[in-house]
């Protein structure tokens, strides 16, 4: 015995291949609605055509979903990335800055403790060219002329100027 149904099933139209492609886009876009970027590509299209985003209203308000989690996610990481740059500097940057200024502030007083020295290199210089007998014999040459030159000079060199020797 079979049994009988008062209405026949409805047969469904058959369907085009471009028809069952295009399903399989928006399924594809269904799955992949989680990634930012193709979010955005999708919500654009369906902002375009009132009619698809009618029809597909759960795409359109699960790319929406996904655009305001990726912005919050940026903000996060933002933030992390903030407290990280501002940990570093006060962890490693600023004892390091702080370091280099007490090498150099400690140089700089280290030097002024050291000895003062005794001996300038010219003294040495003017002590060893006296003793050099062609020096001292120039000297004397000039210390002749000197008096002489200022005898017959009427202008003169200005009254108190010493000379060193």
């Amino acid at each position: 015995m079979l049994i009988e149904k008062p209405y026949p099933a409805p047969r469904k139209a058959k369907r085009s291949a471009v028809e069952i492609e295009e399903e399989r886009a928006w399924v594809r876009f269904y799955r992949q609605v989680g990634n930012a970027d193709i979010a955005a590509e999708v919500l654009a299209q369906l902002d375009a055509d009132a009619q698809a985003r009618h029809a597909h209203l759960a795409l359109y308000l699960s790319c929406r979903e996904s655009l305001r989690a990726h912005k919050a996610r940026m903000q996060r990481n933002k933030r992390i990335g903030q407290f990280v740059r501002l940990g570093c500097r006060v962890l490693v940057a600023e004892p390091l800055r702080a370091l280099r200024q007490g090498t150099a502030r400690a140089i700089e007083l280290f030097a002024e403790c050291l000895p003062e020295m005794r001996r300038e290199p010219a003294g040495a210089k003017v002590r060893q060219l006296r003793r050099d007998a062609k020096v001292a014999q120039a000297q004397a040459m000039f210390d002749a002329m000197a008096p002489r030159q200022q005898s017959s000079d009427t202008a003169g060199p200005a009254t108190g100027v010493a000379r060193t020797g």
